[in-house]
């Protein structure tokens, strides 16, 4: 008895932003697309509480934290829907392989897709020597698998619960003719034929992992250069020394019915450096970081039960302080760029497999002694007398041990107007391949300070239109 063949126009790897909009905007033209995806927790309803430690990494530094989601939808599952675009001072400071205008120009486009007002995710207003980023929190977005309707989409057949395992090359080895997948639930392997385009839309570790455990040769800055978003809280500040800075507080200390915010930045020492008023920083970070780096399902459980509780008891702990007048109810969290740096990179461990079969990766990542300095600096400008930040003495020192990172790993497979630094070319399309595409933080050429799902998202809706254009 003869099968009928798998045949989709393009195969795209990872449901999160990336996949999902490139996804919807191929199936408008009628393509037809396969969408595969390690997610094993695939209710209609995203739990952000629901997340795990990434099934890409095996190992790597204790102050980074590898969230994976492990629901359709990817990482917008657990986002909290902050919407900004990337500025154009961000941007001209990596050499990125094409213009701001282009970017630009298809972000106003998704912009309009969402019914979504530009300004307000994309406008610089200058004041003094500070400079501050609108940004809205758009909870209609949610879950972009599900707001886009992905799973009810015709032209979409998604394989949850799999990975491709195997990719099968035409004779010149450069055009993917097809995959093998694994499906870990049915414990069955099954191939599926490509008839235009492969994207690889993994996320920043899960696109380096995938492309050194299913390609031969690949351009050798795969998984090099990781950048991430080091975020820290400091000061304890009461009400009244918080009141100036509500210009620039997150959306639930304002309940702005507008949804906008605002994100005071400042470039100083070629670094840029985010920040926002927030609530008192969060005693619980050591918990939540063994909760992410826990595989077992009875620990993670158990953490989960710690998590809910010790919030609890936090919370009226600090109510009682802010009472008695002991303790303050704010704090700044700041967040940073980091600069390329070949020696942060995700590596491929070539003793320890997965269940589908394919190696796992071993995170180097550092904050190096010069980029920790020029932080410090950074930060005590900010707190200086001109500095517009409200400081109650405390020792506001930069250090690791209590960063939160791990959210936004980006720069790993790089989109670089340096040809001999890029791992994509300016279409996004794999070096020494004619149909692999890579999307997604991973080809950014430097991560800035912001949120990098908008330009995420902006960069999908990019590449759909070219690669629409090109396989008409």
């Amino acid at each position: 008895m003869k099968y009928k063949k798998k045949i989709y126009d393009f195969i795209i790897i990872g449901s999160g932003p990336a996949g999902s909009i490139l996804a919807s905007n191929l199936a408008k033209k009628n393509y037809k697309i396969a969408i595969i995806d390690r997610a094993t927790n695939v209710q209609d309803k995203s739990n952000k509480n629901q997340y795990i430690y990434s099934p890409y990494v095996n190992n790597c530094p204790n102050y980074y934290s590898p969230i994976f989601s492990n629901q359709l939808g990817g990482n917008s599952a657990l986002w909290n829907n902050k919407i900004f675009l990337i500025s154009k001072d961000e941007f001209l400071s990596s050499k990125w392989s094409f213009s701001y205008k282009e970017l630009f120009k298809f972000s106003k486009e998704l912009a309009v897709n969402f019914k979504i007002s530009h300004d307000d995710i994309c406008k610089i207003e200058k004041k003094g020597k500070f400079k501050f980023s609108n940004s809205i929190r758009e909870k209609s977005l949610g879950n972009l698998f599900y707001t886009l309707k992905i799973n009810k989409n015709k032209n979409i057949k998604v394989y949850d619960h799999s990975s491709p395992t195997k990719i099968i090359f035409d004779k010149s080895k450069k055009t993917s003719k097809s995959l093998i997948v694994k499906n870990i639930k049915e414990n069955k392997n099954f191939e599926i034929h490509l008839g235009k385009g492969l994207i690889f839309c993994a996320g920043g570790i899960g696109n380096p992992n995938l492309i050194k455990n299913l390609f031969k040769k690949y351009p050798r800055l795969v998984g090099k250069n990781l950048c991430d978003h080091s975020h820290i809280n400091f000061s304890n500040i009461k009400i009244d020394q918080a009141k100036k800075n509500f210009r620039f507080a997150k959306y639930f200390i304002v309940s702005s019915k507008n949804k906008k915010e605002q994100n005071l930045f400042i470039k100083k020492n070629s670094y840029f450096t985010g920040v926002q008023l927030d609530y008192i920083a969060d005693p619980s970070l050591i918990l939540r970081r063994l909760y992410i780096r826990t595989r077992s399902l009875i620990s993670l459980k158990i953490l989960l039960f710690m998590l809910k509780y010790k919030k609890l008891l936090t919370h009226l702990f600090f109510r009682i302080a802010y009472i008695m007048n002991m303790k303050g109810k704010y704090s700044y969290e700041f967040f940073f760029s980091q600069k390329l740096n070949v020696k942060n990179c995700v590596d491929l461990d070539n003793k320890i497999k997965d269940e589908f079969g394919l190696f796992k990766s071993n995170i180097i990542w550092n904050i190096n002694d010069r980029e920790r300095k020029k932080y410090q600096q950074n930060i005590n400008s900010l707190f200086d007398k001109k500095g517009g930040l409200y400081s109650n003495n405390s020792h506001n020192w930069f250090d690791k041990k209590k960063i939160f990172v791990g959210l936004h790993p980006s720069c790993t497979t790089i989109s670089s107007s340096n040809k001999k630094k890029s791992c994509v070319d300016n279409n996004l399309r794999l070096k020494g391949y004619n149909n692999t595409f890579i999307c997604g933080s991973s080809i950014f050429s430097g991560n800035g300070f912001t949120n990098p799902t908008w330009t995420i998202m902006t960069l999908s809706l990019r590449l759909a239109k070219y690669l629409s254009k090109i396989y008409n």
